[in-house]
């Protein structure tokens, strides 16, 4: 358990940065005086500082460590955080690409802090970490509704949080030791950029439509409803809350879900219950049922990305922190057009159609299960069985 407590910590942290800023979009949106299609624009310059963030994030690891790494970019990320909230739409555009950017390179630092616990101690606790996540989500969540109804302002929450996510890696870096020295780098040649290869392709397109969905929540949920569902700023915040509990406590019984039952099927599960989830939360208007369809989508997306991260380090080639960085490369390309995307089909639409649309990308997620056990999409006809994806290479 003691090895646990710096990952936890960390993601907990970040969850809290992330979740304040997040529920507070729409004062945000409102200070700077667009509508939610030119929010979504600009909420794309996280994604471009993800695309800049990726080349540099596995050799920055290997250079300095995942311990140090993670430990100086997540308070970049907490001090660059109070500016979003206050700042016209040209300054949010440039910090949110800084953000998105450090943000980056200490998501692979965590991540790889988790996997090297799981390689040094045979236990898996990469579900457990993210799951520290969702319980940051809850607690954010929970207190920026509080706030929010205070009429605390956003940038004074902000600073709130800063000041949390500062004190956290200080403590990380009082009670951990220091990590080996790194190796020196070599030379490398050609692009900078980690190029996936067909397994993370494929991983990814087992993941895409719970990530995307996943995003939709965090960029459109709180709008949703407030605007939909009539929710004022407290109830939302406790609506908003059930997705966390959901996502918390399937990830911190992922680990033991992926020894009982397997990848293949978490990853089926998890899209029937988003599918479940969206179609429950687009189609009442009781706002106790919108929290159980939240609670629903919360379950289905947990386990997405810590089974994307575990299959690309058990099917991957090379340096984990370069496999990571390519998968995160491939996520990020693969969704970077959704925020406007659904961004304009709110303006335009409606918001219901905006989480309709997903739902057959989450089809794909559940007929692309068998990748995460390493085997080829196979259908209920015409294959005599799944082959292994590492036999076709």
């Amino acid at each position: 358990m003691k090895s646990l407590l710096p990952p936890a910590l960390l993601y907990f942290s970040n969850a809290i940065l992330f979740i304040s800023l997040f529920t507070r979009l729409p004062a945000i949106q409102a200070s700077m005086g667009i509508d939610k299609a030119a929010l979504g624009l600009a909420l794309l310059s996280a994604p471009l500082g993800t695309f800049l963030a990726l080349p540099l994030a596995g050799r920055i690891n290997d250079r300095f460590s995942p311990r140090l790494t993670a430990l100086v970019t997540l308070p970049i990320c907490a001090l660059l955080s109070p500016a979003l909230t206050v700042l016209p739409v040209a300054g949010f555009v440039i910090c949110f690409f800084l953000f998105g950017f450090f943000r980056t390179i200490f998501d692979v630092a965590a991540n790889m802090i988790s996997a090297g616990i799981e390689q040094r101690t045979g236990r898996k606790v990469l579900s457990r970490s993210h799951g520290f996540w969702s319980i940051g989500l809850l607690v954010g969540s929970l207190c920026s509704g509080f706030l929010a109804e205070k009429a605390v302002t956003p940038f004074v929450q902000q600073t709130l949080a800063t000041g949390f996510v500062i004190a956290a890696c200080l403590f990380v870096f009082w009670v951990t030791p220091k990590d080996p020295a790194p190796e020196t780098p070599r030379d490398r040649k050609g692009s900078a950029y980690v190029l996936p290869d067909r397994k993370i392709l494929l991983i990814c397109v087992m993941v895409f439509g719970l990530c995307i969905v996943e995003g939709a929540i965090y960029d459109w949920g709180i709008f949703f409803l407030r605007e939909h569902l009539n929710a004022d700023p407290a109830i939302a915040g406790v609506l908003y809350a059930a997705f966390t509990i959901g996502m918390g406590l399937t990830r911190l019984c992922g680990d033991m879900l992926r020894d009982s039952f397997g990848p293949r099927v978490l990853v089926r599960a998890s899209a029937v219950s988003v599918a479940a989830g969206v179609t429950l939360l687009v189609a009442t208007p009781d706002l106790t049922l919108a929290g159980a369809a939240l609670f629903l989508i919360g379950c289905g997306v947990a386990l997405a990305f810590p089974l994307a991260v575990s299959t690309t380090i058990a099917l991957g080639k090379g340096k984990p922190s370069e496999n990571l960085a390519a998968l995160s490369l491939t996520l990020m390309l693969s969704t970077i057009g959704v925020p406007p995307l659904l961004g304009f089909i709110a303006e335009h639409i409606s918001l219901v159609a905006t989480f309709l649309v997903l739902l057959p990308c989450v089809l794909v997620s559940f007929l692309m299960a068998p990748v995460a056990e390493g085997r080829r999409l196979t259908w209920p006809r015409g294959i005599a069985g799944p082959r292994r994806i590492d036999q076709e290479n």
